[in-house]
């Protein structure tokens, strides 16, 4: 299956999971959102969230993968860091290439973060690492801000 197609079935499986368990608490929902989409994406080695505590720094929230995460993460420092600090989300299709990056796996090769808000504060982060290098584009950014906004 093309990776838009798997988005698109992705989107629905959520959307109705979701939808059907509006009562769900926020970290419910990151929990449930971050095991569909390793599974719609096995290669991907972390999918997972971090959210915002104490205004300036991330903590490890409900994620899927092989690795030990980070647990907290200052804003600036890191990937994620970088997006709670700016609020825009950042595509590394070259980990070993870009200065601020925070290495907790060294089979990682590309990394994509997307921010999440409410009531346009930043209040969490999705985080996906790959073992694909350059494995995330606009399209990844597209649907995987559509599925963050889900939750």
């Amino acid at each position: 299956m093309i990776k838009k197609d798997k988005y698109k079935n992705l989107i629905k499986t959520a959307d109705l999971v979701l939808e059907t368990e509006p009562k769900l608490s926020f970290n419910a929902r990151m929990s449930v959102l971050s095991s569909i989409l390793h599974s719609y994406f096995p290669h991907w080695i972390f999918c997972g969230f971090y959210t915002v505590i104490n205004n300036n720094i991330l903590e490890i929230g409900p994620y899927q993968g092989h690795i030990l995460p980070c647990t907290h993460i200052k804003f600036g420092q890191g990937v994620c860091g970088e997006v709670a600090l700016k609020g825009d989300p950042i595509i590394v299709k070259d980990v070993s290439k870009y200065n601020n990056y925070i290495s907790c796996d060294p089979d990682t090769k590309s990394e994509i973060v997307i921010p999440i808000f409410k009531n346009n504060k930043i209040i969490s982060v999705l985080d996906i690492d790959s073992k694909v290098e350059s494995d995330f584009d606009e399209l990844d950014l597209k649907y995987l801000t559509r599925a963050s906004t889900i939750i």
